[in-house]
């Protein structure tokens, strides 16, 4: 297990950004910006205990994808604030440093799912 964590809210934008741009953006909850939380899932500290790679397994709840691409901060903004921007395009080029790719279609997110990486 790379890293694991649960979540504890979901902003009022998720939704939104969930159908409009195919994405979920991730923050720990610890995070005190009241608009980075709207657009947030927001989820315990979590500790990453090794890189994300591609090939990598993302569990959301009980919903798995495949990572197939890494932006070159995202494992580094995972670790520090509990944030990265996952996008469900099956994408093998990250567009920006913080984002990771799935394949997959974006699950839907509630209160109390597990999200790991392996």
């Amino acid at each position: 297990m790379k890293y694991k964590t649960k979540v504890t809210a979901i902003g009022a934008m998720v939704q939104e950004l969930a159908e409009d741009g195919n994405l979920i953006i991730l923050f720990n909850d610890d995070i005190n910006d009241s608009d980075l939380k709207d657009i947030s899932v927001s989820h315990e500290v979590g500790v990453l205990n090794e890189e994300i790679f591609v090939g990598d397994k993302l569990t959301i709840g009980d919903k798995i994808f495949d990572v197939t691409s890494v932006g070159n901060i995202a494992t580094k903004t995972l670790k520090d604030l509990g944030h990265c921007t996952i996008k469900f395009d099956g994408d093998t080029k990250a567009n920006l440093p913080g984002e990771l790719h799935v394949d997959g279609l974006v699950p839907e997110v509630k209160v109390g799912d597990v999200i790991t990486f392996e």
